[in-house]
């Protein structure tokens, strides 16, 4: 009986096995034809003798929407906007606190430590 390589439990069915290896064999073929741009239809492996295929312009569609909802979820965990603090940002570049020396000084040191060890790149 063939054993599960991530888990190490019994695969029920010896079938399991290879229709997970016929799978990463289709996907190899898609990237390769996505990589490509060709439009080429790709077959998926066979499941009781149904078949089905799917243009490389349908890949790149679902691999869009893949990249949609991956960034939906990253929008979703960025912390909220801090009105207050937009407000005071706002306030304080209508009224030049920006141009001062001092903030040209602070802003001037954090640069330098930001960039200082890039000479040793």
């Amino acid at each position: 009986m063939a054993m599960d390589k991530v888990n190490g439990s019994p695969l029920l069915r010896q079938g399991l096995l290879e229709q997970s290896r016929q799978q990463e064999k289709v996907d190899g073929q898609k990237r390769a034809r996505q990589q490509s741009g060709a439009d080429v239809p790709v077959e998926t492996p066979p499941r009781g003798g149904d078949t089905a295929e799917i243009s490389a312009a349908a890949l790149r569609m679902m691999d869009l929407r893949l990249a949609v909802d991956a960034g939906r979820e990253a929008l979703g965990q960025l912390e909220e906007i801090r009105a207050d603090k937009v407000a005071l940002a706002r306030e304080r570049l209508h009224n030049g606190y920006y141009r001062t020396d001092e903030v040209r000084e602070r802003v001037a040191e954090g640069l330098a430590g930001l960039f200082g060890g890039t000479n040793l790149l």
